[in-house]
């Protein structure tokens, strides 16, 4: 039978999309999990801090991507743009700015917290979840690296899982792009769809592309208009664009940039025009490669050879090579690792090594990710440059791939009081009992003995404590049989 809810109640305010609740056995799993992290990052040497969930927006803007940007929680109070964190590693670096950069290096630094991110909830994916992570900041070069996936390996490993590493190096595409003539919204869409092309996604360039290049005849006079004063000097172009902003009525010496300013901003803006050309081309590369995966054994030399076709820089292939050779030190054979050097990761303050750990031969579904980013400690405001890598890795996941054994149970017990004046003697039998490691209930509705036998079995207890107002303890086992409460 249908009961109706009386139409003057408060209707039930429903969970937001994409969010979860976490019931008992489950948060139980999930902090079996993380202990174990925490003993493997700590063992290390990585120390863990704790920062706001709250940052300025811009804090999170400055390099990363437009997918990322897309799934931000932001919203304006008082006069300040603030954010939701999407990720730990821009406010582990605001974190060092603000307060270690006279320590002595490399720091490393770990985090554990929620994270939140406006994106499209499916099976493993939700719109917050609990990032573990860890940040070496201050070790330059391929022994960095090394470290950083060695110990996302062994964090796996600590809870039984064997992982399959996926390495990249965006330091390819980048040397690719910087020769060409694109602006830098351009080039970021170019990492945006390098990496939907490597995980087999359709990328469509003809319907991004006016967006990309300006379509709109106003760029299009733009384009015209920096061919025709292509072949002027740079004083010739200044004269010229500061008569012309006389002519059409201008007042260049107002507001707070002077003429030259102004001036220098139309010719930078009309440099930064796009070439379509140069976007198809680069386009064309990212294809090419996003389809260059596989075994180190294969893909070394087929990117070898794409190199020297586009006379690219050969650093970051020495790199990927000496990486390989200290992970083997760690024991890391290169049967579990695929080389991808289409990897970009929807974040672009990444410079260098980029890795992806997936459990070993089950499924796509990524559990840790990270790389190396060089550049973003300055970009945030550090006083010198900051070499630095780090990994993340979401607790959700990694609990859900995890094959631990449950802990043994904790005794449960459940104290009742035979008369409220019997109460007292009852607390202080429950607490000599949770002294000794068990887990007690104590009963505070003054239920029948009947009543607590249902509601002990019901929730699992295995014992109820029956205390009496001389202290008298009796003990009755709600495992032996089903007792006098039928």
């Amino acid at each position: 039978m249908t009961v109706n809810q009386p139409s003057d109640l408060p209707q039930p305010l429903e969970r937001l999309r994409g969010m979860q609740d976490v019931g008992p056995a489950q948060f139980r799993r999930r902090q079996q999990v993380l202990r174990r992290l925490q003993r493997v990052i700590e063992r290390h040497g990585y120390e863990f801090v704790e920062t706001p969930i709250l940052e300025p927006t811009e804090l999170f803007l400055r390099k990363a991507g437009p997918e990322r940007i897309a799934q931000l929680y932001a919203f304006a109070y008082r006069n300040r743009d603030i954010a939701l964190r999407p990720e730990h590693t821009a406010s582990i670096l605001r974190y060092y700015i603000d307060a270690r950069q006279n320590d002595p290096l490399p720091l490393r630094l770990a985090y554990v917290g929620p994270v939140f991110r406006y994106e499209r909830p499916q099976a493993g994916r939700t719109r917050q979840f609990t990032e573990i992570g860890c940040e070496l900041l201050g070790a330059p070069g391929a022994s960095g690296d090394a470290e950083i996936i060695h110990l996302a390996c062994e964090v796996l490993q600590a809870v039984g899982i064997a992982s399959r590493i996926v390495i990249g190096h965006v330091g390819i595409v980048l040397d690719y792009l910087q020769r060409l003539p694109l602006r830098q919204r351009a080039r970021d869409w170019l990492l945006w769809s390098m990496e939907r092309l490597r995980k087999g996604q359709e990328v469509d360039l003809e319907k991004d592309l006016p967006g990309l290049t300006g379509g709109s005849t106003v760029a299009q006079l733009t384009r015209e208009l920096s061919e025709k004063l292509a072949p002027l000097d740079r004083t010739e172009l200044e004269r010229l664009v500061l008569a012309l902003l006389h002519e059409v009525g201008l007042q260049v010496a107002s507001g707070s940039r002077t003429p030259d300013e102004i001036v220098r901003g139309v010719l930078a803006k009309l440099e930064r025009s796009t070439d379509t050309e140069a976007l198809r081309r680069g386009f064309a590369f990212a294809r090419e490669l996003a389809t260059v995966t596989g075994t180190p054994d294969t893909v070394l030399p087929e990117l070898q050879r794409l190199v020297e076709r586009y006379a690219l820089d050969p650093q970051p292939l020495r790199q990927i090579d000496e990486l390989l050779t200290l992970l083997a030190g760690y024991g890391i054979a290169t049967d579990r690792i695929e080389l991808a050097p289409g990897m970009a990761r929807g974040l672009h303050y990444y410079t260098g090594i980029l890795f992806e750990l997936y459990p070993q031969g089950s499924g796509d579904l990524q559990l840790c990710g990270g790389g190396r980013y060089d550049d973003l400690a300055q970009l945030l405001g550090a006083r010198s440059p900051l070499p630095a890598c780090g990994f993340a890795g979401g607790i959700e996941r990694i609990a859900d791939a995890a094959t631990l054994a449950d802990p043994p149970p904790v005794p449960r017990l459940l104290v009742m009081a035979t008369r409220i004046d019997a109460l007292p003697a009852a607390e202080r039998v429950a607490e000599r009992l949770r002294a000794q490691g068990a887990v007690v209930e104590l009963d505070v509705r003054q239920r029948s003995l009947s009543a607590n036998r249902r509601y002990a079995r019901r929730r699992g207890i295995q014992r109820l404590i029956v205390v009496d107002s001389s202290g008298t303890v009796e003990e009755i086992d709600l495992l032996q049989g089903r007792g006098d409460d039928e």
